[in-house]
């Protein structure tokens, strides 16, 4: 594990990160969006009406380029936080929830991957290549500044709830490439914005993915898979913590459970949900997982409630499977049941509903 430094570097123009001008707002857009299922794929991002009857629901394809009469480059990931929707891409895009009309973009990464809104005015943005946190000031759509996670530690997602957050160093493939830590950072202090380190936690080989519980936050750890060398290999592992104490009050092996991934836990917070290379497991929160969805090769895992009539609602998991490019899946969480799939243009890379 590599000695790890931490900075908070803080300045109102960094000259790397170039200022984006804003879209004009007053352009009359139709709002043709809005609530529904957004399919992010390596084409764009695309729009599922799912919340129609049947006969009407139908996928609208790459909705940004159809509105906005541009490309989104290299897709990575989703983030819905109040009216906007933010893509990281090459660069993060910002949209308009209702009419998909551009909200400016900002550039002045290296290799981002994920982001989380904190407050009105900032979004957190995880920038792999350069092992850091970017601060994007979103009133005037620029980086001011960002907090380092240590070198090469390869930060892989991040997640946030009240007055903090947690950045998951994912670390490489190779077991000399691994990273066992997480860094937490708090963004208030006593109602005032803040942008300081608070800890790390030394965790499971290779930390990809997390969610809050009522009480908790889990962390998943990959462990170290090599298709090229299974003699590195070692198996995942879970970890919960206390959020508000940085504390780590368990942790446990997954016996046999190697390169997982994606967690995700439903509305209620008492199943949580992860990928492998023996499929999709469940497991409630005493962690005793069970292959739920055997030989799924899946890179997203999406828990959704949806209302069946007015007494009954289903939660059902959304999920992609590298030998069915092109299709969104839908199984019934609880059974594991196949209930069908959306086909979409290009690969599958995430679902977000709003």
């Amino acid at each position: 594990m590599k000695l790890l430094k931490y900075f908070l570097i803080l300045s109102l123009v960094i000259s790397s990160c170039k200022k984006e001008e804003k879209s004009d707002p007053t352009i009359n857009l139709p709002k043709d969006y809005g609530a529904g299922m957004y399919i992010l794929t390596d084409q764009g991002v695309s729009f599922y009406n799912y919340l129609a009857v049947d006969t009407l629901r139908i996928v609208t394809e790459n909705i940004y380029k159809k509105v906005n009469n541009t490309d989104i480059i290299q897709p990575k990931s989703l983030h819905i936080s109040g009216k906007q929707v933010y893509i990281i891409g090459d660069k993060l895009y910002i949209a308009n929830m209702e009419t998909f009309g551009s909200e400016g973009t900002v550039s002045g990464f290296s290799d981002p991957v994920s982001c989380k809104k904190i407050d009105k005015n900032r979004l957190y943005v995880v920038d792999k290549g350069a092992s850091s946190v970017k601060i994007v000031d979103l009133s005037k759509l620029e980086v001011l500044g960002h907090i380092e996670t240590g070198d090469t530690s390869r930060p892989a997602n991040i997640v946030g709830s009240w007055f903090r957050a947690f950045v998951l160093n994912g670390g490489g493939d190779a077991f000399s490439d691994r990273d066992s830590s997480i860094v937490a950072i708090d963004y208030f202090q006593s109602g005032v914005a803040i942008n300081d380190f608070s800890a790390k936690l030394d965790v499971g080989y290779n930390p990809n993915s997390a969610v809050f519980s009522a009480n908790h936050l889990w962390v998943l750890c990959k462990g170290v898979y090599n298709s090229q060398d299974p003699s590195q290999n070692r198996q995942s592992t879970m970890y919960k913590i206390a959020p508000w104490s940085n504390v780590i009050d368990d942790d446990k092996n997954l016996t046999s459970i190697y390169n997982a991934d994606n967690l995700a836990i439903n509305e209620s917070k008492t199943r949580m949900f992860f990928s492998s290379t023996d499929g999709i497991y469940i497991t409630d929160l005493t962690i005793y997982p069970i292959l739920h969805i055997p030989g799924i090769d899946a890179s997203f895992i999406t828990i959704n409630t949806e209302s069946i009539n007015d007494s009954t609602k289903v939660d059902y998991l959304y999920a992609n499977d590298a030998n069915q490019s092109g299709f969104v899946l839908k199984y019934e969480a609880w059974t594991g049941s196949f209930v069908g799939s959306i086909q979409v243009n290009g690969n599958a890379l995430d679902v977000v509903f709003y």
